[in-house]
């Protein structure tokens, strides 16, 4: 067989972070921009793995990377092709540990691939399921966001009770996605939140504020009120830093894309580190925005049309 190549997006979360935990809503958006892209080639040998992470046999593959090596091998199960041998190249702009779901980017153009190399249909009911093998494996419960906004082509609208669905948008302007080059923390994040709770009932006014917060954010969307949005990022983060989730690297990158022109900004993901999302009107100002972020210490940034 030739060669086949499959890609898919990674994700950032527009607003809802934290919140999402206790019922409230979330919006999450593919990044078109940030992909990983999965090549499969026929070899002699057996499974072949080359990626950053690993170069080798898939059966020598060290042990953070057993939901890959599961993934590849219940596929191959599923297609009735075990005993395949294949070179699997795997090229992932998504950075680790950033809040922008690089594994679920990793597995879904893996899933792609495969069923596209043998010429197999795969629904996105059936992706999404095959996805969660390695998700579950990396991350124990996940809720799925990732995956389904990573195999996305619009907004993902999401609730802890399961609820994902598409969010409609209109909306001309740009996001500028900056990385503080801090890894996010999110399991430390979600324990001070939850400390919070339990010790300072103000907080609870705080999630449900992002609640709001984000409801609203659905509103605007689809009404392209971009100054509206500006402001309601830059409040959510308001809020996510009274939760004690931020950090100091994070409220410079802030303070830098705000004094740039940015109409807002937040952090994104668990926080305690991660990245930065920051709204422009346009993309000259974005690039203004996104060069500043540079020179300020932002150790990479990405510009995506919203």
């Amino acid at each position: 067989m030739e060669e086949i190549i499959k890609s898919s997006n990674s994700k950032i979360i527009l607003i809802g972070e934290h919140s999402v935990v206790y019922g409230q809503p979330a919006i999450a958006l593919p990044i078109r921009n940030v992909k990983t892209t999965v090549k499969i080639q026929p070899t002699n040998g057996d499974i072949q793995i080359k990626s950053r992470y690993f170069n080798g046999s898939l059966k020598d593959i060290h042990s953070n990377l057993l939901g890959i090596k599961n993934l590849i091998k219940q596929t191959l199960n599923e297609l009735n092709r075990p005993n395949t041998n294949l070179l699997i190249t795997i090229d992932s702009d998504v950075p680790a540990e950033r809040g922008m779901g690089s594994s679920a980017s990793t597995a879904v153009a893996l899933v792609r691939a495969l069923y596209a190399y043998f010429e197999h249909p795969l629904t996105r009911t059936t992706l999404l399921k095959t996805v969660d093998i390695s998700e579950k494996i990396i991350h124990g419960k996940p809720s799925g966001l990732d995956s389904a906004t990573a195999s996305a082509n619009n907004p993902i609208w999401f609730k802890k009770d399961g609820t994902i669905k598409p969010l409609p948008i209109n909306v001309d302007a740009y996001l500028i996605i900056s990385d503080s080059g801090i890894k996010g923390k999110t399991s430390e994040a979600v324990e001070i939140v939850k400390n919070k709770l339990r010790f300072d009932s103000d907080s609870r006014l705080l999630i449900e504020k992002l609640g709001e917060l984000t409801s609203q954010t659905a509103t605007v969307l689809r009404q392209n009120d971009v100054s509206t949005l500006g402001k309601i990022l830059t409040e959510a983060h308001t809020n996510l830093r009274q939760l004690g989730v931020s950090h100091p690297a994070v409220e410079k990158l802030i303070k830098i894309a705000n004094d740039s022109g940015a109409l807002g900004s937040k952090l994104t993901g668990g926080g305690l580190g991660g990245c930065v999302i920051s709204l422009a009107p346009n993309l000259p100002a974005a690039e203004k925005i996104s060069q500043q972020l540079t020179a300020g210490g932002a150790t990479a940034t990405w510009i995506e049309k919203l």
